[in-house]
This record gives C-alpha cells, sequence and structure tokens, in this order.
C-alpha cells in the first residue's frame, strides 16, 4: 500500500533549510530558564557567544538534550513546541529561519563539534 501525502513522514523532522546568508541577528538560547548561549548568525554562519547583550530573539528549551536533537534535526519544531520543550520569545520568524539552518548543517564557530550536549 502506498503511503499517502498526509502519512509520508510521519514523526521525522522536516527537511532542513539551507544556510541562509541574508540571516542575521542574534539568537539567545535559554535551557531550563537560564542563558547558556548567544548564536550571532551573519552571511551564512554562526558564532556562538556568551549569553549577554541584545538578541533578536530568543530560544527556550528545556533541555540541552532537546537543544541537540532540533539542532540535528532529530525532533521537529512544531512537535518540539507542542510537547511543552520548546518556545520562542521575540522575533519568531528569525528564530525558526536560525534554527532550520542549525537543522541543515550551519557551521557554528566558537563551538565544540557537539555544542548542544554540553552547552559550548
Amino acid at each position: 500500500m502506498e503511503e499517502s501525502e498526509l502519512t509520508k513522514g510521519r514523526g521525522r523532522a522536516a527537511p532542513a533549510a539551507r544556510p541562509d546568508d541574508r540571516l542575521s541577528g542574534r539568537l539567545g538560547i535559554l535551557v531550563n530558564g537560564k542563558a547558556v548561549a548567544t548564536l550571532h548568525m551573519e552571511g551564512g554562519g554562526a558564532t556562538l557567544e556568551p549569553p549577554e547583550g541584545e538578541t533578536r530573539a530568543s530560544v527556550l528549551v528545556t533541555s540541552m538534550d532537546e537543544l541537540g536533537r532540533i539542532a540535528r534535526g532529530e525532533l521537529n519544531l512544531v512537535v518540539a513546541s507542542l510537547r511543552g520543550s520548546l518556545s520562542v520569545r521575540g522575533d519568531v520568524a528569525f528564530a525558526v529561519r536560525a534554527l532550520r539552518a542549525l537543522e541543515g548543517g550551519m557551521t557554528v564557530q566558537g563551538a565544540d563539534r557537539d555544542w548542544t550536549r554540553n552547552g559550548g
């Protein structure tokens, strides 16, 4: 039996967005209510910075594990939001585009290989 368009890929993260060289701004990352980092998005890449200064938007997640799953594309943004493990404050469109770019493998300067597991 062929999978219908409505059920195709159910439960999987949406295809990742390509890095966008027009994506510009600072995205605050808060885990369990604590500011852990800021991603400065610029020119198709991102730089991990200390959690200080103004941000265009903030992403609130319940754990570093959830952040890692979102960044690796293992957890759909809508599913995470519906489960209560992700919320966004500020410029929602910017935050979603930034998270989708991370899913797509955007390089994060200043971070170790698995920065989403240990916060930097």
